[in-house]
């Protein structure tokens, strides 16, 4: 009998074979050759569930030049693992043509020479259009945002820099639920912030939940923010991940700012978790990682990808998925007119200083 692993595993293999990476096989025909917004786009609907996933941001609201690093060292298990590859490894561990979109995209390699041809990337325009292409495809889409957008994301990190007060501020006003179940109260050690969120997507029940950057008054000073306590706190994960699934739902997707490494050491930890989008290291990998029954989505920097993750949910399990690393390759991407124009009045003031 197959298991639950197994369908993941081929569904890993498949994603691979479809171009997890987002370009597609067409990226591997020639290098710089003419990119189009309907490549960037393609992607067969699979699954009954679509999520995306965009994180770190740090309000690069305009097309930017990012370059991929050069070093990224892995320690101990981690080294020689993705995200700890980089350059000519990178391409050879993915199958990267050099000189193509993809190379210039995920890796450092030639990137003067190739940015000449592929130019900037990001642009929350760009951006915009490409949600909104998702969401056309997939009405019942759950767009979700990892943290360090600016001030104000669905899980935090540097909103903590600017004081207690202000964080309250803030939460008081999103539209959108402020998730933190690693959060305390420091006095009375008692959960602090709503730890997890239940969407109904799809006809399906879908538990979101949240992890703040966990080393804050590590990274950070703690006198901003003496109420609080943080930590990864895997035994609280575990029994919020016990407490959605006693509800019924039937996904959980963890929305981390914890790092990657991190990320993937809980993974091996905690059960139950269908799906890690990761952030706050700013890798981008263009496969999904498995371990164990939980597969870790990383979605790069800046406005510069997008991930999408289509799930294949049945009888309260995660049965495979497709997925599709896009990037926002700013030439290419037609900016949309509504965000363009919220973004240029939101900089009018400011342009004197920019």
């Amino acid at each position: 009998m197959i298991t639950r692993r197994e369908f993941l595993q081929a569904s890993l293999a498949a994603s691979a074979l479809y171009g997890a990476s987002g370009f597609g096989k067409w990226s591997r025909l020639a290098a710089q050759q003419a990119l189009s917004q309907e490549q960037l786009l393609q992607f067969d609907d699979f699954g009954n569930l679509t999520l995306i996933h965009v994180t770190d941001v740090h309000a690069q609201l305009r097309p930017i030049w990012f370059r991929e690093p050069e070093w990224n060292l892995g320690v101990g298990e981690a080294k020689g693992q993705p995200p700890h590859v980089v350059g000519k490894a990178f391409q050879q561990m993915f199958g990267i043509v050099p000189g193509s979109p993809e190379a210039y995209a995920l890796t450092y390699e030639d990137f003067a020479a190739l940015g000449r041809s592929y130019g900037r990337m990001g642009g929350m325009d760009r951006v915009a259009t490409v949600v909104k292409a998702i969401r056309a495809a997939r009405p019942e889409s759950l767009l979700l945002d990892g943290g360090d957008t600016w001030h104000g994301s669905m899980t935090s990190h540097w909103e903590w820099t600017f004081g207690t007060a202000r964080v309250q501020e803030i939460v008081e006003s999103l539209p959108f639920p402020f998730l933190g179940a690693n959060i305390f109260d420091a006095e009375w050690d008692e959960p602090a912030f709503e730890p997890y969120r239940i969407f109904d997507k799809a006809g399906l029940r879908v538990a979101v939940i949240g992890q703040a950057f966990p080393y804050m008054p590590i990274a950070n000073p703690r006198w901003m923010f003496p109420e609080y306590s943080f930590g990864i706190r895997e035994d609280r994960m575990q029994a919020v991940v016990d407490e959605v699934r006693a509800e019924g739902v039937d996904l959980v997707v963890c929305l981390s700012h914890n790092g990657f490494d991190v990320d993937r050491k809980m993974a091996s930890r905690v059960t139950g978790i269908d799906v890690i989008l990761t952030g706050h290291t700013h890798d981008a990998i263009p496969e999904p990682v498995l371990v164990g029954q939980t597969i870790l989505i990383v979605s790069g920097s800046h406005g510069k990808f997008i991930s999408r993750v289509d799930p294949d949910v049945r009888d309260g399990q995660m049965m495979g998925f497709r997925h599709k690393l896009i990037p926002i390759f700013s030439d290419v991407i037609t900016p949309d007119p509504g965000m363009a124009a919220l973004i240029e009045t939101e900089r009018a003031p400011f342009k004197a200083k920019l």
